[in-house]
């Protein structure tokens, strides 16, 4: 943008060194073209402008979304699982009133524990290793079917 403002100087300047006026009919057209473009590269540059602060707001936008979607969604990330934060209450202390059975998924040897409340229900409830999805554990008193 700064270029064309430089080389729109440098005819103005030919212009007036020239003594061109609006007197003769090849000047009127000459300095009305030069004054269109002018405004042409007024106009970019304010587009260019507005184009910049369009880009930064929806940055912002989407900035602020992503920090929404996080707090309603949560972020999900298998590194920052940490499966003792499971029994701790909102004091940092170890809860002794939820039982959890630990187990070990035969798919993927992974550890899984599952609240004991679970079996308490009289609904069916498959229980499902977190790593690998299959079926590790339904509280139906029938044998486990993997697919």
């Amino acid at each position: 943008m700064h270029q064309l403002k430089e080389r729109m100087a440098y005819i103005k300047g030919l212009t007036s060194g020239l003594d061109v006026n609006r007197n003769t009919p090849e000047g009127r057209v000459l300095l009305e073209i030069i004054d269109l473009m002018d405004a042409v590269i007024h106009s970019v540059d304010r587009l260019n402008i507005h184009q910049e602060d369009l880009e930064e707001y929806v940055s912002a936008i989407d900035e602020d979304l992503t920090d929404l979607e996080n707090d309603f969604y949560g972020e999900y990330d298998d590194e920052d699982i940490d499966v003792y934060e499971v029994y701790e209450d909102e004091d940092g202390e170890q809860d002794d009133d939820i039982e959890y059975l630990e187990m070990e998924c035969p798919n993927c040897q992974e550890t899984v524990f599952v609240d004991c409340t679970v079996f308490d229900d009289d609904d069916v409830v498959e229980v499902l290793c977190p790593e690998c999805h299959e079926t590790i554990l339904v509280n139906d008193d029938s044998p486990v079917t993997t697919s």
